[in-house]
């Protein structure tokens, strides 16, 4: 490679402040002392042809001033109606599904001295399906969700089902023995265990059926109709 003489070293460093010379510009700065008064927008000459008065922005047009909002009134609060609208919703869906309103009344145990109690045996019958009985292990008050557990033993396995009280499904729901005494806990989850499990109810549903049979008078009927077939 050539080497550089002298006097192109002394060119080359030159170079860089000779463009830093032509970037830096003079700054203008100017003090005003004087406060100018804005001047006010001379108005628009009168009688003006529409032709024209069409090219003009809309700030600049006369007689425009702001529009009027058109404003409604607001709407009817639902407090004024209706102050408590869940309550509302619950008791519409429990005209529904309770008319009569004895299936409520059958497990509100706490203003109902003769409600459905954890510890006794019941017997609840779908509208689809085998009836299915057993001990009432807790009660769930929830509205329209109000569900109760009962707990069975069918082949020697122990079996527990949540039923819904308003389900449409449940045809009916009836007490087949009260527990002799009240239980001191209001979910009676230690009856899983083998030293409180009553194991299966069958002998003491089979039994309370076979007494309603004979109040509500079939079993007259069926001897009758077994006396006349021997005296024929």
């Amino acid at each position: 490679m050539a080497a550089f003489t002298p006097t192109m070293r002394q060119l080359g460093c030159l170079r860089p402040l000779m463009r830093t010379q032509q970037l830096i510009q003079p700054q203008i700065r100017s003090i005003s002392t004087a406060y100018s008064i804005r001047p006010e927008p001379t108005p628009l000459p009168a009688k003006l042809p529409k032709s024209f008065l069409s090219q003009l922005p809309a700030r600049l047009q006369p007689n425009q001033g702001r529009k009027k909002l058109r404003t409604y009134p607001p709407p009817a609060s639902s407090r004024a109606t209706c102050k408590d609208p869940v309550a509302a919703v619950t008791e519409a869906q429990l005209a529904t599904l309770d008319p009569t309103g004895e299936r409520k009344a059958l497990f509100d145990y706490r203003r109902n001295p003769r409600s459905v109690k954890p510890g006794d045996i019941l017997r609840v019958t779908f509208k689809n399906g085998d009836p299915f009985s057993g001990v009432c292990l807790s009660i769930r008050l929830r509205g329209v969700d109000t569900a109760f557990l009962l707990r069975n033993e069918l082949t020697r396995v122990g079996v527990e089902m949540w039923v819904k009280v308003f389900s449409p499904t449940v045809d009916s729901v009836e007490i087949v023995q009260r527990s002799e005494k009240r239980k001191r806990r209001a979910r009676l989850y230690y009856m899983r265990q083998p030293r409180h499990d009553m194991r299966s109810v069958e002998n003491i549903v089979s039994n309370y059926l076979r007494q309603k049979s004979a109040l509500s008078g079939q079993r007259t009927q069926s001897s009758s109709r077994k006396g006349k077939s021997k005296k024929r």
